[in-house]
């Protein structure tokens, strides 16, 4: 008689296989935003009296932010991944896209 095999079950609680563009686009929200938080800190601390590559840093943080949410785009069409995890890439994507935008608009920075 041969041994009777037992087949151990994995558990999980998250999704196993997530798309690389999605993993792409959130490192890129990332950068995008760490940018934007250091300029905001940088304009507090010189009160509005920030060097010109701030300005520069912002218009980098906007073409990254349009990038991210190509990425987010592509990785949204993947099969692998959860979907809410490629909608919030999208959606940081987006806020780090608005946000300089914004604050170009009213003249914070």
């Amino acid at each position: 008689m041969g041994r009777r095999r037992r087949r151990r079950r994995k558990y999980s609680y998250t999704d196993g296989a997530t798309a690389s563009d999605t993993i792409i686009a959130f490192v890129i929200a990332g950068m995008c935003l760490s940018v934007e938080v250091v300029g905001y800190i940088a304009s507090i601390i010189t009160k509005g009296n920030v060097p010109e590559i701030f300005g520069t840093l912002y218009l980098c943080a906007i073409i990254l932010s349009v990038t991210g949410m190509l990425f987010g785009i592509f990785g949204h069409r993947a099969q692998e991944g959860g979907v809410s995890a490629k909608r919030m890439a999208i959606i940081l994507n987006l806020v780090g896209f608005v946000v300089p935008i914004v604050t170009y608009i009213s003249g914070l920075i």
